[in-house]
């Protein structure tokens, strides 16, 4: 009897032990921990990049109750991307219901074949780095996140290097964004604005650094999840997510009959690929002289998924419960992204946002080059959990980082490339970055988890970004 219960006590022991965190306690948590530092916090307001102490609102600035209004605007101030998740679901459910996903990867698993299964990864990662370093999109392509992470699986890698392809192949390539409209951009476009940069001059200026930065951060990313990948491979005891059922994600490749390629399959599939071509002319160059935003990708989505529908001959009210279902899949992933925004609001609604800027930009002042330009990368890591959109942070910090740099003697690109090493590096690591969870729910990867394995790496790319702001004041970039 003694020996049963000592049994069911460690067994209960082990189940605790391996117990994962839920993403929603871990973000609520920090989004206490925020609301508590308003009340000690001194609020500002940064313009122009003139700083500005305002005085408390007992509403406005340390209101406990703001800890829970930071759910609901959270929500509220991410909503497109919340629509996105929930339409790109039931898309999703749509596509699988049909059988065009489970054809579609099923033929490109075979077509490949194991010889080439390294091959499509490599191909996988540079395509995902290149979006995200000359586009500089993130949240656009979370349409396609589910599509790859299960044809990773299909592979017969496990759901870390699935998520890993996704994660640091886009925000790997984001880290140097040769072209990023998004960093570098609207950073050059507001040192042009302060007579900084010649007015109308090219805001890629320093491209040709950039472009050999992003190709070695490629090259690194590429030679990093194939070690894993491999090893999981010829082990898949060593995966740091064994035992994680992602049976729902899979994709069943050995069924003949789930797999057979019909016409119709084709056509939907040609809708796929119909809206990533949409959404890329959309976003890159505009259609009927509007450029596409979240709220385009998502139309174009789902008028896909009605497309498909009517392909294959769907009837309207099978079609609309198979999208609610697939819609009501994805409610977990959408509701994370906007939690996670009340990261961002909470300290936003207090202005302490600026404050915690302010102090950390006064702290480069007197410093060395070198030092200094590591000293932008750790601020904009710093700001980069607090202010998610790389664009805001720019606008935010350009005017009162850039005059500081240059009083120190760094150029004025070589400190938009320490804060594009800042803002980009951690992308991989803050989970107030709600894409960043959103991506790991899909593969259904813990948050720890992924730590485990990304961590490393993190600490290979910030050594890397030090030694190229070394490299870039040594030859005057």
């Amino acid at each position: 009897m003694s020996r049963d219960l000592e049994k069911n006590s460690k067994e209960k022991n082990i189940k605790k032990a391996n117990k994962e965190i839920n993403p929603f306690v871990l973000i609520f948590g920090v989004v206490f921990v925020c609301g508590l530092l308003t009340f000690i916090i001194t609020p500002g307001t940064l313009k122009d990049g003139v700083y500005t102490a305002l005085p408390r609102n007992a509403f406005n600035f340390n209101n406990f109750f703001n800890i829970f209004r930071s759910v609901p605007y959270g929500l509220k101030d991410s909503a497109n991307i919340v629509i996105l998740i929930l339409i790109v679901g039931g898309a999703l459910g749509i596509y699988k219901k049909v059988g065009a996903i489970n054809s579609g990867i099923s033929t490109l698993v075979h077509k490949f074949g194991k010889s080439s299964q390294t091959l499509l990864l490599v191909v996988l990662i540079t395509v995902f780095s290149a979006i995200g370093g000359f586009l500089g999109w993130i949240e656009t392509l979370i349409p396609f996140i589910p599509l790859v992470i299960a044809t990773v699986l299909a592979l017969g890698y496990d759901s870390m290097t699935a998520v890993a392809v996704c994660i640091l192949g886009t925000m790997g390539g984001f880290v140097a964004g040769p072209t990023n409209l998004y960093t570098v951009g609207v950073c050059n476009g507001i040192l042009q604005k302060m007579g900084i940069l010649p007015e109308g001059g090219d805001i890629f200026v320093g491209l040709g650094y950039r472009t050999l930065i992003w190709a070695i951060i490629t090259l690194i990313t590429i030679i990093y999840i194939l070690m894993y990948a491999n090893k999981v491979r010829k082990d898949p005891g060593k995966s740091l997510v064994a035992g994680t059922d992602t049976s729902d994600i899979e994709i069943d490749t050995t069924d003949p009959e789930a797999s057979k390629m019909t016409t119709r399959h084709g056509l939907v599939l040609l809708t796929i690929v119909g809206a990533l071509i949409l959404t890329i002319i959309g976003m890159k160059y505009g259609i009927n002289g509007v450029k596409w935003g979240v709220d385009e990708v998502s139309a174009v989505f789902f008028f896909s998924a009605l497309l498909s529908g009517f392909i294959c001959r769907m009837d309207p009210s099978d079609f609309s419960d198979t999208f609610i279902a697939g819609a009501a899949g994805a409610i977990s992933g959408a509701l994370v992204v906007g939690v996670a925004r009340g990261i961002y609001w909470v300290f936003n609604a207090a202005n302490i946002n600026a404050t915690i800027i302010h102090y950390g930009t006064e702290a480069l002042k007197g410093t060395s080059p070198l030092v200094a330009a590591m000293g932008i990368v750790i601020l904009s890591s710093l700001a980069d959990g607090l202010i998610p959109s790389g664009s805001a942070k720019g606008a935010i910090l350009s005017p009162i980082v850039v005059p500081i740099a240059l009083s120190l003697g760094l150029t004025s690109q070589t400190t938009v490339l320490a804060y594009q090493f800042g803002d980009g590096i951690t992308n991989m690591f803050w989970f107030s970055y709600g894409t960043l969870l959103i991506f790991l729910n899909y593969a259904k990867v813990p948050l720890n988890k992924w730590y485990r394995f990304a961590l490393p790496i993190l600490g290979i790319f910030f050594l890397m970004a030090f030694i190229f702001l070394a490299v870039a004041i040594k030859i005057g970039y």
